[in-house]
């Protein structure tokens, strides 16, 4: 009788290349939100269209804050002036490729908007508006623009 080789499935785990996604894709309604974490020369894009409007951010615009859970992620949609922001938030929970170069999930992102009083008026008001993202990760792999390079 011929013996089965003993599979040690944590070994088998740990071999598999573990990637992050390059790039992620957000849907809600009539919103669209475009992220990608490192995708020319390492910094940051993010573009959002949606009722706000279009917006397009890189590099310092983009506030990341890591937490166990994932990255959140801020951007100021709008600055009418001191007194009236609106800002986006996306939390994207951690996510790895074991296999395949796509993987849907769920997420939430929150449209903040805060108005601060003026002196002798009224105080500060804060609103928010949930959005239930359905997203899409994706592994891409981005070249810097300029001419082609023979491989």
């Amino acid at each position: 009788m011929r013996r089965q080789p003993v599979i040690d499935r944590q070994a088998q785990r740990m071999a598999i290349a573990v990637q992050s996604p390059d790039l992620f894709e957000l849907t809600y309604e009539d919103t669209r939100i475009m992220y990608a974490p490192g995708a020319f020369g390492g910094a940051a894009r993010l573009h959002y269209a949606g009722p706000m409007g279009q917006h397009s951010f890189d590099g310092d615009q983009i506030h990341e804050m890591r937490s166990p859970r994932g990255l959140e992620i801020s951007v100021m949609l709008d600055n009418v002036s001191r007194f009236h922001t609106i800002t986006l938030t996306v939390f994207l929970p951690e996510l790895e490729f074991g296999g395949g170069d796509e993987l849907s999930f769920r997420t939430i992102g929150i449209h903040a908007t805060r108005r601060l009083g003026i002196a002798g008026g009224p105080g500060a008001e804060m609103t928010s508006a949930a959005l239930e993202l359905d997203g899409l990760a994706k592994l891409m792999e981005f070249h810097a623009p300029g001419p082609p390079v023979a491989l």
